[in-house]
């Protein structure tokens, strides 16, 4: 019995029809994890990337609440969307501290106040813009009130992370970083 097929013929199967087949396959998206209080986060954007903080609680969905803890690494209570950090394997139970309430002016700023533009005035001189700028009036000043949240929520947090592992401080302290020659798709967190 011989095939009816020629070499062409099987090429062009395998080829376009098989491969086709396995180019439309089925494939399964991931899901991101979502951090859990006391999960350890890697940040991955803006000032602070880098840098391993705890996340504290959920504010929304997809927005926690993390801090560094301020003594150990410098990052300070923020607000961080889900798509800029990256879960790690490592856990601090975090219930001893209680329940974290954040008031709810304490991530608002001041609105700032917009000039008519039509309106000349003296502070639109070039003396005045660049004696502003030695000055240094355009800081933002950080509020008292969260002050002493941070220092209310770093303290214990600082104390039950020394009980918990002396190690752990410096794991938060220190940047992740990646070199030449590691590949993120295969690194565990």
């Amino acid at each position: 019995t011989q095939s009816t097929w020629g070499h062409s013929e099987c090429l062009f199967f395998f080829v376009f029809v098989w491969h086709h087949r396995s180019c439309f396959s089925i494939k399964h998206t991931m899901v991101k994890k979502t951090p859990v209080p006391g999960q350890v986060l890697i940040m991955l954007a803006g000032r602070y990337r880098g840098r391993r903080v705890i996340c504290l609680k959920a504010l929304k969905p997809d927005v926690f609440l993390i801090t560094g803890p301020f003594l150990i690494n410098g990052v300070p209570l923020r607000r961080v969307n889900r798509r800029y950090v990256i879960c790690t394997s490592t856990k601090v139970d975090i219930s001893s501290l209680g329940e974290i309430q954040t008031p709810p002016e304490l991530f608002k700023r001041d609105a700032k106040k917009r000039l008519n533009k039509s309106i000349k005035s003296e502070d639109k001189t070039e003396e005045a813009f660049f004696a502003k700028k030695k000055s240094g009036s355009e800081k933002v000043k950080v509020s008292q009130t969260r002050k002493e949240l941070q220092v209310k929520i770093d303290t214990p947090l600082v104390k039950l992370l020394d009980g918990l592992d002396p190690m752990l401080g410096k794991y938060l302290s220190t940047y992740f970083t990646l070199r030449s020659g590691d590949k993120p798709h295969q690194l565990k967190f």
